[in-house]
């Protein structure tokens, strides 16, 4: 309990325990303080189980719904059900999306898609490539060159002109060539140039023109390499067929087969992995939302605590955080617009997740959690890929949205209530007003408990120095009967 620190008389002349009865007389005001603090002390609880629980629904979206995790879920990578093969990597390689089907085939790659390009005579790097100042022009940006310029201040000045990218400068130690090129491929790119520093440094012989980049050119043979089935002429070295995506990264006059076999376990396990994580966060809020409290357990208090072992300490505080969210409205809607995600028809799609082997947990105590058959799922993606992917990440979508409005960043639902660790909402949110509001309820507690304390002492040492001059008055009279 709070005591003020001053001169107390010790009721030597009243033969009383001064202290201990005001103590008493204070039990009231204390008990209040008590109580005040253990509202407090249930609110910092309530809090910090809130951010845990932001922690794990923003960690599921940044895990799954994130386009730059590693275990990113709504790309058509994750549902392909078909790998490709590549005989000669070093060439082409395939990747296969959800609806890819099957291939088999020889492939030819007689040219890479170029950018336009200017390449110089050879240079050495610390010679002036220009003895006066002049001016040179690329694709319509007119760019300075200072008297005594070097190749690498030619390289920064351009490369600083086209901020973009979309025209770049670089010169080789190696080769002592400096090349001017597009950042897009294929014959539409073009290199527009004019400037006498273009035939001084042998890129062009009288210092204007144009010029244009390449195509990709593939040929692609029957399986056994006697029959041309298609030619590709592509702008760029990335271009997707039949929902299978190619990579060209060299060219060769060999025929380089590209193979594709059914791969379903991939899929199969990543659903299962999201699915083990989305119910055990699932189980976990509910279990919060409807755990009972129990009221023989209340925060302890400072006089308490003294008393008590840390071991102790720790197991009373367990139970007494327990069912403290309980019946909280959030947490509750959360539970409901996740479980609401399963339900409906997705645009698009012409099977459910029921037919697909996804269903809801059947067990009353665990509303909102998903079963996945495995099997039922694994014939699915064989037989019905694309469809699967339509009417999972349709699904997948909603949940994305769910999560990222109840966890997503400082304007969220949950954020608003309980706060964000690194951002405003740490400190402005709705349980940080409430615990500093009851802070200051307690701090007026503590005063109005302190001012009635100093009064019962001045009562007292006013009863003390009565009881004192009575003592002297009957002593004279004891002695002067004697």
């Amino acid at each position: 309990m709070t005591t003020i620190n001053s001169n107390r008389i010790t009721g030597l002349a009243t033969g009383m325990d001064i202290d201990e009865m005001v103590t008493n007389m204070l039990t009231g005001e204390q008990s209040k303080i008590d109580k005040a603090e253990q509202k407090k002390q249930t609110q910092t609880w309530q809090q910090e189980i809130y951010r845990d629980v932001i922690t794990d629904v923003k960690g599921l979206y940044d895990k799954y719904f994130t386009a730059t995790s590693a275990d990113y879920i709504l790309g058509t990578k994750t549902f392909s059900t078909v790998s490709v093969k590549s005989y000669n990597s070093d060439v082409i390689t395939a990747t296969a999306g959800a609806s890819a089907g099957n291939v088999n085939y020889k492939f030819k790659v007689t040219a890479m898609a170029e950018p336009a390009k200017l390449e110089s005579d050879r240079i050495v790097k610390d010679d002036a490539i220009s003895e006066s100042e002049s001016t040179i022009n690329i694709n319509g940006k007119e760019i300075t060159i200072a008297a005594g310029s070097k190749v690498s201040d030619l390289v920064k000045s351009i490369n600083n002109t086209f901020t973009n990218g979309d025209v770049k400068a670089s010169y080789s130690e190696m080769t002592g060539k400096l090349t001017i090129e597009t950042k897009a491929t294929g014959r539409d790119s073009k290199l527009e140039f004019d400037g006498e520093l273009f035939t001084d440094l042998g890129m062009s012989t009288n210092g204007t023109g144009s010029v244009n980049g390449s195509n990709s050119y593939i040929e692609v043979y029957s399986s056994d390499g006697r029959t041309l089935v298609n030619t590709i002429e592509e702008k760029s070295n990335s271009f997707t067929i039949d929902d299978i995506t190619y990579n060209i990264t060299g060219r060769s006059d060999d025929l380089i087969s590209m193979i594709s076999t059914k791969d379903t376990q991939g899929t199969v396990d990543k659903m299962k992995e999201f699915i083990e994580e989305y119910n055990s966060m699932i189980d976990n809020i509910y279990g919060l939302v409807t755990e009972k409290k129990d009221s023989d357990y209340p925060p302890l208090t400072d006089a308490q605590k003294e008393e008590m072992s840390e071991t102790e300490i720790e197991k009373w505080e367990s139970k007494a955080k327990t069912g403290i969210l309980r019946n909280d409205s959030e947490l509750r809607r959360f539970l409901d617009d996740m479980k609401a995600t399963l339900l409906g028809e997705i645009e698009g799609a012409w099977v459910s997740l029921n037919d697909i082997g996804i269903t809801s947990v059947s067990d009353y105590n665990k509303p909102g959690q998903i079963a996945l058959d495995e099997d039922k799922f694994k014939k699915a993606l064989e037989e019905n890929g694309d469809q699967v992917y339509k009417v999972v990440t349709g699904t997948l979508e909603k949940m994305k949205k769910v999560t990222y409005n109840y966890a997503g960043g400082s304007s969220s639902i949950f954020a608003k209530k309980a706060g964000i660790e690194k951002t405003a909402t740490v400190v402005n949110n709705l349980f940080s007003e409430q615990i500093k509001k009851q802070e200051e309820y307690i701090k007026n507690l503590i005063t109005k408990m302190e001012d009635k304390q100093e009064k019962l002492y001045l009562k007292f040492a006013s009863l003390e120095s009565s009881m004192n001059s009575l003592n002297s008055q009957m002593s004279y009279l004891t002695s002067s009967l004697s």
